[in-house]
C-alpha cells in the first residue's frame, strides 16, 4: 500500500474573512496541526492549495487546483492526480478547518480501504467529505467522468463507487468556518 495524505487548504475562507489555514491553533498554526495529524498516519503529506501557489513555506509539497472553480471536487481531481501520476494507490484527505478530528479516525478511514474504494466519516448529519479516504484509480476516473458531466457535488461525483461509512460523532467535525466558530474553538 502507498499512501499520501492531503491537507485541503485551498478554499477562499471568505466567511471568515482572513485565511485560516493560518490561524493560530494550539502551538501551531491549523495548517501546521492538519499536517501534523497526516504525518501520524503516512509520512507522505501534500497541501492542496487551490488555484493560486502558496504555503510553500511549511516544509511539505503543495498542489495546485488542475481545474479552477469547480470546488472541493476539483481538490480532490487535483489530489487524484497527483498521486496517480507518483503510483500512489490510496489518498487520505483531511480540511483544514476540522482539527478535532482524532489520529484513529485518520487510520480507520485508510485500513477501510482494504475492503472499499472510499471510505468516509458519518455522524448523525451525514457523509463527511471533509475527512476521507480513496483508493486512487477507481476514484480518479469517478471524479473525471463527474467534472465532464458538470456534476460538481463531491457525493456525486463518488456515485457508483463502493463507500464505505465510519460512524463518528458530530463533534469532531465542527467547522471552522466563522470568526465565531473559530473564538469558541479556541475557548475549548
Amino acid at each position: 500500500m502507498s499512501l499520501r495524505g492531503f491537507v485541503v487548504a485551498g478554499g477562499q475562507s471568505s466567511r471568515m474573512g482572513r485565511d485560516k489555514s493560518l490561524l493560530p491553533y494550539r502551538e501551531s498554526t491549523l495548517l501546521e496541526h492538519a499536517i501534523a495529524k497526516l504525518r501520524g498516519v503516512t509520512p507522505d503529506v501534500r497541501i492542496l492549495c487551490g488555484p493560486a501557489r502558496r504555503y510553500e513555506d511549511f516544509g511539505v509539497p503543495v498542489v495546485e487546483d488542475a481545474i479552477c472553480g469547480v470546488g472541493p471536487v476539483g481538490g480532490l481531481y487535483s489530489a487524484l492526480l497527483s498521486a496517480s501520476a507518483d503510483r500512489r494507490d490510496r489518498i487520505l484527505w483531511l480540511a483544514v478547518d476540522v482539527p478535532l478530528i482524532p489520529p484513529s479516525l485518520l487510520r480507520r478511514l485508510v485500513d477501510g480501504l482494504d475492503d472499499t474504494e472510499v471510505a468516509m466519516a458519518r455522524t448523525t448529519d451525514g457523509l463527511e467529505p471533509v475527512c476521507a479516504a480513496f483508493r486512487t484509480e477507481p476514484t480518479l476516473e469517478a471524479v473525471r467522468s463527474s467534472l465532464l458531466a458538470g456534476r460538481l457535488k463531491l457525493t456525486a461525483a463518488l456515485e457508483g463507487l463502493d463507500l464505505l461509512a465510519l460512524d463518528a460523532e458530530p463533534a469532531l467535525f465542527a467547522n471552522i468556518n466563522l470568526p465565531s466558530e473559530y473564538e469558541h474553538l479556541a475557548k475549548a
